[in-house]
């Protein structure tokens, strides 16, 4: 049995409770199995934790690690560029600090298979397969004048959209990527920023057709989520039975009380709005995507609010594309302009855990649970925008592995 202890940390457990100093925390395996001042004995490695962070690795619920142009889909690389691309990707998620995350489209599940093998060193990857679509979708990417749809999924390699209508073809195709390894179903239930066709407040899916997604994917025991940027979507996808709302960025009142009375999750992204207002002109926007953009934008900070008011579970995901997809942290720096620090921290540990199914694995430091772990230098509470900057993240522990350590901290005992 390989044992680690981690010595003198100020411990943010993510649980609610304030900040402690001086604590050790002792893995064994790949298990957290003690917490307190002389935890663990005779360890095979030490880390001196003195003036950094212990808390849990940071989770992301919205990433697509397969779309890896700018324009948001898997481009046209040589396919061999392709791999050396999402490989590096999904390493540098990891090296940033992230433990787990949840691909929400275009990521084959084969590489979630690699990681899990060890062949690739990333976070744990909770993979959707191929997002739903119905034709003229958020997922239907042909521009009007054309017909045929771009290059198709390559099973093992890439998982492009699946534009489907009709329950019978809904139920298949969720089917299908529940067959292929998907972890959870991702439907589009409203028009979107980038998509070439449809109004971005435009309903997307039948009752019906949403409805043969959810009972198929309850039928493999998991749950559907939904790209709702629209109140009038999330009302929809909540009486079809989903259980997460990706983005609801214009929500009022009455859709914010049914997520809670669905007993559903609100996944904010922030990520990627403002990367995108920053600079419309490198990510090609048209005059019409940016007039979306400045839509959503407006009003984001008031259903986040409004979430607040009415107790909706606000989880975390950045939602960025193209070939680098870096500093996925700064996703809780934008969180905590609307709802502090500690809030923000939330979203992305003990939240998305909930989200996963898997709060009894991972999103806090407890005795039992993954030994998922990052050590910050500073103090995220008071400075959250440390968990933006990669190189004040300088130890990542996944399972109780230590796969980064940039100043030297781990030795043996």
């Amino acid at each position: 049995m390989t044992s680690l202890v981690i010595r003198n940390s100020e411990l943010l457990d993510c649980t609610g409770a304030d900040p402690r100093a001086g604590m050790d925390v002792a893995v064994s395996e790949s298990l957290v199995s003690g917490i307190g001042p002389g935890a663990g004995s005779s360890p095979d490695q030490v880390i001196d934790a003195t003036g950094l962070t212990l808390m849990p690795g940071l989770t992301d619920a919205h990433v697509h690690m397969g779309l890896v142009s700018s324009a948001g889909d898997v481009g046209d690389l040589p396919w061999i560029d392709y791999v050396f691309t999402v490989r590096g990707v999904i390493e540098n998620t990891l090296q940033e600090g992230f433990t787990t995350v949840r691909d929400a489209g275009g990521l084959d599940p084969h590489w979630a298979r690699l990681v899990e093998r060890g062949e690739i060193d990333g976070p744990r990857i909770l993979p959707s397969g191929s997002v739903l679509s119905q034709t003229g979708g958020h997922g239907d990417l042909r521009h009007a004048h054309h017909h045929a749809h771009p290059r198709g999924s390559i099973p093992g390699l890439s998982a492009t959209p699946e534009v489907v209508d009709g329950p019978d073809q809904v139920r298949r195709a969720a089917r299908e990527q529940l067959r292929k390894g998907a972890t959870q179903v991702k439907v589009f239930g409203s028009g979107g920023v980038l998509s070439p066709t449809d109004p971005f407040d435009s309903l997307q899916f039948s009752h019906e057709e949403l409805r043969a997604a959810v009972e198929a994917a309850t039928d493999w025991h998991t749950y559907v989520l939904a790209h709702c940027h629209t109140s009038d979507a999330i009302r929809r996808a909540l009486a079809a039975g989903i259980r997460s709302i990706e983005h609801a960025s214009i929500l009022d009142e009455d859709a914010a009380r049914r997520i809670v009375s669905s007993d559903a999750f609100a996944v904010v992204t922030l990520a990627v709005k403002y990367d995108l207002l920053e600079n419309p002109e490198r990510a090609g926007l048209t005059p019409s995507q940016l007039a979306k953009l400045q839509a959503v934008e407006s009003e984001v900070g008031r259903s986040i609010e409004i979430m607040g008011e009415t107790g909706v579970r606000v989880g975390s995901g950045s939602d960025i594309v193209g070939p680098l997809q870096d500093r996925r942290g700064r996703e809780l720096p934008n969180k905590a302009r609307f709802m502090g620090a500690a809030e923000a921290i939330a979203t992305a540990t003990r939240v998305n855990a909930r989200i996963f199914y898997m709060e009894d694995r991972i999103g806090t430091v407890e005795v039992g649970k993954e030994a998922d772990l990052i050590l910050v230098e500073g103090r995220p509470l008071d400075e959250i925008g440390a968990l933006a900057d990669p190189d004040r993240i300088v130890a990542v522990i996944k399972g109780g592995r230590v796969y980064k350590d940039t100043q030297g901290r781990c030795s043996s005992a």
